[in-house]
């Protein structure tokens, strides 16, 4: 959000800076750079045995 915001405003001809944008929305700048990763799916021991022999 707060980065298509920058980019609009400098298509406009206004640049404003990333610090400046977080202040004014009273936003931390790390929420900005957050990206969510996903984690690598957990294989359950438990359950590999019987699902292979369900397959076969």
């Amino acid at each position: 959000m707060i980065l298509q915001l920058q980019q609009e405003l400098k298509a406009e001809g206004a640049t404003v800076s990333l610090v400046k944008l977080c202040q004014w929305f009273e936003m931390p700048r790390r929420t900005v750079y957050y990206r969510p990763t996903k984690g690598a799916p957990k294989v359950q021991e438990k359950f590999v045995t019987p699902i292979k022999a369900m397959i076969e």
